[in-house]
């Protein structure tokens, strides 16, 4: 009966997904981000067409901001998993991306993500700031965007797997207005946050 019941959840969500990717890009999420460092740079939504910048994001982050992201080193990102990151629903998935003119050409500098996995039955978020661009307030504020964008869809718990060590994220989840738990497993965090 339980299995009937979230397959029948899964099919309302997988309709529901539809009719989002036939509105497409939803450019009401777009908004411009003022940091400690004095400069502004505009946060919207992931394109499909992003999929270079995300390549050029990863090229440009430190072998340690990869391994707090990905928990595993990672030189190139498959093609499927890159499909992934750049082909959303805007609904049940959804990322913002950071982006700034550098010479004389679009950079993403950060993206907050999260996605539904029906398999799990959760949602599960991600966030990755470029390292010359972190201890600025971007990560808080892209984290704390994109839960409100979450919960607007109707999303109120979101889960993430970090290292035990991620202090960074620790102290930004601190700082949102958010219910965050915690629990500790084989030398990773498992990080529920309840908006």
């Amino acid at each position: 009966m339980r299995k009937a019941a979230a397959s029948g959840a899964d099919a309302g969500r997988a309709m529901k997904m539809s009719s989002t990717m036939s509105r497409g890009y939803p450019p009401q999420y777009e908004t411009r981000m003022a940091l400690k460092n004095g400069k502004t740079v505009l946060v919207r939504p992931v394109l499909q067409t992003d999929e270079p910048l995300i390549v050029d994001l990863l090229n440009k982050l430190s072998s340690d901001s990869i391994y707090l992201r990905f928990l595993r080193p990672v030189k190139t990102l498959p093609k499927e998993l890159l499909f992934h990151l750049t082909h959303l629903d805007y609904q049940n998935n959804f990322a913002l991306a950071a982006v700034i003119r550098e010479d004389e050409k679009d950079a993403v500098i950060a993206v907050a993500r999260y996605g539904y996995d029906p398999q799990e039955h959760l949602t599960d978020f991600a966030i990755v700031v470029r390292d010359d661009w972190q201890h600025y307030g971007l990560g808080k504020q892209m984290l704390s965007r994109i839960f409100a964008i979450g919960r607007q869809q109707g999303i109120f718990r979101f889960v993430s797997i970090v290292d035990s060590t991620n202090i960074p994220m620790k102290r930004t989840l601190r700082g949102l207005d958010y219910t965050v738990n915690y629990s500790y497993e084989k030398g990773f965090t498992q990080v529920e946050v309840l908006v």
